[in-house]
């Protein structure tokens, strides 16, 4: 009986393909949504371009080599979906060359604990905040409002909505530092 190379190679089947990509991806997704935010400017916009590049990583899975390093390869497909966003709404995304860009995200990947301890300081930090410091926080950040919207749901100029995000950053910025000083000394 003869046997057939097919019958030799252990043929992969779906539930492997989709348990090794769920893996790759949720250990890194907070990582790429990060960066995805980082070249789209609008909430609303980074959630759609990380909802695509997703579901590119997901299309594109079968040629990515798991010798390499998934965030990377990702963060490739990231970049082509905010610039492919850009382009179907007639703007123009200006960014470094690839090349630089692959430099710097040689440095994210490279430095990736450093900045998920700063992250998980961060969301520590931000639940200490009072709720109406959340709030501003949240209104300014999240929902994408100018700062004179802010200030018309909390009752504030935009001047004093600027005086009161600096005021929180600064206290964030030190609960963040003291945060992974004690963090790094194994408290």
């Amino acid at each position: 009986m003869t046997r057939s190379l097919s019958d030799m190679v252990p043929i992969e089947n779906d539930t492997d393909k989709q348990s090794r990509f769920a893996e790759f991806y949720i250990t890194h997704q907070e990582q790429l949504k990060g960066y995805v935010y980082s070249l789209v400017a609008n909430w609303s916009d980074a959630e759609e371009v990380f909802q695509r590049t997703s579901l590119l990583l997901w299309r594109k899975w079968e040629q990515f080599d798991e010798q390499r390093e998934f965030l990377p390869w990702a963060f490739g497909f990231a970049r082509i979906e905010a610039k492919r966003f850009h382009s179907e709404r007639g703007r123009q995304l200006k960014m470094l060359s690839d090349s630089a860009m692959e430099a710097l995200d040689a440095v994210i990947v490279e430095n990736g604990n450093a900045l998920d301890e700063r992250l998980a300081a961060l969301e520590h930090c931000v639940k200490k905040l009072p709720a109406q410091q959340r709030s501003i926080l949240w209104a300014s950040y999240n929902q994408a409002n100018s700062i004179e919207n802010v200030g018309e749901m909390f009752g504030l100029s935009a001047n004093a909505v600027y005086k009161r995000l600096r005021k929180i950053r600064e206290m964030l910025h030190r609960c963040i530092d003291v945060r992974v000083a004690a963090y790094g000394d194994g408290q």
